[in-house]
């Protein structure tokens, strides 16, 4: 059953369609417990995002601040992640570090989404033409480079900050997303009522917008949940290298580059940053899982 009829028929039984859908979808998803342990993780690291500067117990620690008789405490009831070698509360840093890494990985979501997707659309609506060639060439040189290695070529010509480091993500990351949206623009293309409504002499624009991009839409969310994994996992590859976020702001990646001089004595000051790298990237990943699991069957 197509989705018009699955629609048509909530309609005639007096149901809101969109509703409905919703419903089921979140029934869909609700099901699945990796998907829900992928939710729970996501709003805990939003959460944490938001008001970390009210919630860590020790908030003058995310700056240069230097309590020496503090230095290399281990773990306890005191310090949560133990301390580091100029005394500061790790867990209050990690906490500061993961609103860092959420506002990078934002940032490169809202450069990088909307520029792959409008030349995506472009260059799969008008396929075979020397605009849809060039634009492709254009994203397959930019594929042909590893993403992580290209953000720091980018970065590098820049100051470091949040801005130039999502930037140089960014740069990294948009053909992905064109590639995505040209290879189903180009199969929308051949559907009959796309051909319909261009005899019709509906315009181009309007064909893209209306018609094209809703019946994406699911697609690029899916991938923006899956992606926001990999990028913060990129933007912590940066810090460890010293590329970013600068100190003394931490960085959950320049908090793992930092501590690895003092294994394995002082274990907590890599592994419990590290952890939490790993938390974040996986909530994100089983969160892209299960709305694709849910998305990709509404799309039936």
């Amino acid at each position: 059953m197509t989705k018009e009829l699955k629609a048509n028929a909530a309609v005639e039984q007096g149901q809101n369609p969109r509703i409905e859908s919703l419903k089921k979808s979140w029934y869909k998803f609700s099901r699945n417990p990796l998907s829900m342990l992928g939710l729970v993780v996501v709003l805990a690291v939003v959460f944490v995002a938001v008001f970390a500067p009210y919630i860590v117990p020790y908030p003058e620690d995310a700056g240069l601040t230097t309590k020496i008789a503090e230095s290399f405490q281990g773990p306890s009831a005191i310090h949560l992640a133990g301390t580091d070698e100029y005394g500061r509360d790790v867990f209050s840093r990690m906490l500061i570090g993961t609103r860092s890494s959420l506002v990078i990985g934002l940032l490169v979501l809202a450069i990088s989404v909307p520029l792959g997707v409008i030349l995506g659309l472009v260059a799969g609506y008008y396929k075979g033409k020397l605009i849809s060639r060039l634009i492709m060439w254009v994203t397959e040189l930019f594929m042909a480079i590893p993403p992580l290695i290209l953000a720091m070529v980018v970065c590098t010509m820049f100051t470091n900050g949040y801005l130039f480091a999502a930037i140089g993500i960014a740069v990294a990351w948009w053909p992905w997303y064109t590639r995505m949206t040209y290879n189903m623009v180009t199969s929308l293309s051949n559907e009959l009522y796309i051909v319909y409504t261009e005899l019709s002499g509906v315009k181009v624009l309007k064909i893209l917008l209306s018609e094209m991009l809703p019946n994406i839409t699911s697609s690029i969310v899916t991938k923006m949940s899956l992606d926001m994994g990999s990028i913060i996992l990129t933007a912590s590859s940066m810090s460890f290298v010293g590329l970013g976020v600068q100190p003394p702001e931490p960085s959950l990646g320049a908090m793992v580059s930092d501590g690895i001089q003092y294994l394995p004595e002082f274990w907590w000051l890599t592994v419990m940053p590290a952890i939490v790298v790993v938390l974040i990237v996986l909530g994100f990943n089983l969160l892209g899982d299960g709305l694709n699991d849910v998305l990709s069957v509404e799309e039936k």
